[in-house]
């Protein structure tokens, strides 16, 4: 299969994603009483969660082949792929900030909130949200909620990067160490869920990166599974099986509880799967129609700015149209995260894209030391001549 056909499966899954969190979030919007009131439809309204777990077992797993595609996990460099996902996630994340603060200096009625903006910036920035918010839910802004996600993959992504690098030359041993990293994370999950409050547990970095690991773990089985050339007509059969296992695992997952449990835990093993077969050729008419269709490819390559922003967007059109008719708030909150997210590719999402792929880039292949000496050399040889001239006209 066509990398770009891969690619186009992988976003449509993530455009699948982005849909049951902006969904889960339009409480903000729409009144919520029959959605919760018929189990049919609870799941498709109210599973932002499931949502997440796409989303992190997609970033494990991408991650995971980002770093080996050069020379395997030897020729792996995290502070140079950190650096690059900074970059790639970064600059929206930072845009959105700056017109949050400026919005709440303008905005009177965020003054309701009674909350620590400049400090609920600060952490979103450095990515320790998630840690904020579960001591400080009074204090914490309540349109940054949602970025606890930002948190946790960008610190899955550091804890992963370091864990690989320290296992690159044991590319079968990695795999029983990802596993049992794994389980004992599952482990905890499960503990967790039955003893504490269930807001807290759901904002853990501890409890919320086993999707992560996941995702790393089928990536990472990836050379072993090519090995045992398994037909492409079962690739393709397990591949529209876990798409369509995707449906009763979200009325499973319907509830905190069950999500917590084995439900979420089904769910990312799921999508692993659908990723793990769709990298080995896994396809066929009915997935491509399903999920690589031109729409919701197009929502999975949009999935940062509409994460970001769609939230956000929500709670100021709720705020500013008390005595609305529902279907009239839902309509300018959809039509106004369209509109934001649309400048939002357009003058930040392209610029990044075209960013990374300078060929500049290439000079932090071998890390991030590396290009500092580089750098630094041809400065040191110059100031060293100069010091040698200067100590020949004295004499």
């Amino acid at each position: 299969m066509p990398g770009s056909r891969r690619v186009d499966l992988y976003d449509g899954l993530r455009g699948v994603a982005i849909v049951l969190v902006v969904l889960s979030h339009g409480w903000q919007l729409w009144p919520v009483g029959w959605i919760d009131a018929h189990a049919w439809v609870r799941p498709f309204f109210r599973n932002g969660n499931s949502g997440v777990t796409v989303f992190l077992v997609a970033a494990g797993f991408l991650m995971f082949r980002t770093l080996s595609a050069r020379g395997g996990l030897v020729g792996m460099r995290p502070d140079t792929a950190l650096i690059r996902r900074v970059a790639r996630v970064g600059p929206t994340l930072w845009v959105f900030l700056v017109v949050a603060v400026v919005v709440s200096a303008l905005d009177g009625s965020a003054k309701a909130w009674h909350a620590d903006t400049s400090t609920s910036a600060g952490h979103v920035l450095t990515y320790t949200w998630n840690w904020y918010v579960q001591g400080n839910l009074l204090t914490s802004r309540p349109d940054f909620g949602h970025l606890w996600y930002l948190s946790v993959d960008m610190q899955a992504f550091v804890i992963m990067a370091c864990f690989l690098f320290l296992l690159r030359r044991r590319p079968v041993g990695v795999i029983w160490a990802l596993t049992g990293f794994y389980l004992v994370l599952l482990w905890w999950r499960f503990h967790v869920a039955g003893t504490e409050f269930v807001f807290q547990v759901l904002v853990r970095t501890t409890v919320r990166m086993d999707p992560f690991v996941v995702g790393v773990i089928a990536a990472a089985a990836l050379p072993q599974l090519r090995r045992l050339e398994i037909p492409p007509r079962v690739l393709a059969w397990v591949a529209g099986l876990s798409l369509a296992a995707l449906v009763p695992l979200l009325l499973w997952c319907d509830h905190d509880s069950s999500y917590l449990r084995w439900g979420g835990t089904t769910l990312e093993w799921d999508v692993a799967a659908f990723f793990t077969v769709v990298a080995l050729g896994g396809t066929s008419g009915i997935v491509d129609r399903v999920v690589g269709n031109q729409p919701l490819v197009l929502l999975g390559r949009a999935s940062l700015p509409l994460y970001i922003w769609h939230y956000p967007v929500f709670m100021f059109v709720q705020r500013h149209t008390d005595g609305w008719a529902w279907q009239a708030r839902t309509v300018v909150g959809l039509v106004g995260t369209v509109a934001v997210c649309a400048a939002a590719e357009r003058l930040v999402e392209r610029r990044v894209t075209a960013f990374l792929r300078r060929p500049g880039w290439r000079a932090l292949d071998d890390g991030v030391p590396a290009w500092v000496v580089a750098r630094a050399r041809p400065a040191v040889a110059q100031l060293r001549t100069r010091a040698e001239h200067e100590d020949a006209t004295t004499r």
